[in-house]
């Protein structure tokens, strides 16, 4: 797959050599109190790039067993509206770490605030970060859940070939320290070591599917999932939100023809 070079270093470094292409999509929609304030002020939607499901979920732990690959994903998600959404993008992993990074377009929903944004996610350790190319920076992000039980059993459903892959049907039963219970039925491939190419959430909210494709086995450098030094780092992925958008405000407030960049401009640091 071709792709044009990012400008940035980091991405031509790490990320090209993949095959990716780093976007703006966002997966969900926060507000606090700032962006509420900056709402009101006439900045326009703030949107705080968090995670998606997939990753923040049990279902993340599937991916551990893999040494490393690449792969292009699809996922499906539905709100307890019934609204339908589809994302796509890349994902890389290596142990217990994984990268997603969605595409230029969010299939259903296409008016997002630019941001290039990406996360990384410690599975192990229930963290992570989002990285942010358009602002050259990336912040901390932390998952409450705690896994205290974990099983994989053998699924009802009949074996199947997902993107010309043999797969085998399981499902993982988890338990949170909470005591709350999640489910998802998953296919495995015989061929990729095990690796899981669709995944289908039975009990969590919201609920989602996720799809494999273009599956490479490989192990990503490990600096892919690190922030590159020469990042700025937020306190949160609300304070970087905030920045990208005070930008964008300032720039619309310029009455000179040439206007520039909203990224040029030094970052505020936090």
């Amino acid at each position: 797959m071709q792709v044009e070079p990012k400008n940035s270093q980091y991405w031509k470094q790490f990320i090209a050599p993949f095959g990716w292409v780093m976007v703006a999509g966002f997966l969900f929609l926060g507000c606090s109190s700032d962006h509420q304030t900056m709402m009101r002020s006439g900045y326009g939607r703030v949107v705080t790039p968090l995670p998606a499901s997939f990753l923040t979920s049990a279902a993340a732990l599937l991916f551990t067993n893999t040494e490393g690959f690449s792969a292009r994903v699809e996922l499906q998600t539905e709100s307890s509206l019934g609204a339908r959404k589809i994302y796509s993008g890349e994902l890389l992993g290596r142990g217990g770490m994984l990268l997603y990074a969605p595409d230029d377009e969010e299939i259903t929903e296409k008016k997002q605030q630019p941001g290039n944004y990406s996360f990384v996610w410690n599975v192990a350790e229930h963290r992570g970060f989002v990285l942010s190319e358009a602002l050259q920076g990336y912040a901390p992000v932390i998952s409450a859940l705690q896994i205290t039980s974990f099983q994989i059993i053998k699924g009802n459903s009949p074996a199947e070939r997902i993107g010309g892959h043999p797969c085998e049907s399981y499902r993982a039963l988890s338990v949170s320290g909470e005591g709350a219970g999640t489910a998802f039925d998953f296919y495995r491939a015989i061929d990729l070591k095990g690796l899981p190419l669709r995944i289908t959430s039975i009990t969590n909210t919201p609920e989602f599917t996720l799809t494999l494709s273009k599956v490479r086995l490989e192990s990503p450098a490990v600096k892919v999932f690190l922030p590159p030094e020469e990042f700025t780092k937020y306190n949160s992925p609300e304070a970087m939100a905030d920045e990208l958008a005070a930008r964008q405000h300032n720039l619309r407030r310029k009455s000179s023809p040439f206007m520039g960049d909203p990224m040029d401009g030094p970052p505020r640091r936090y």
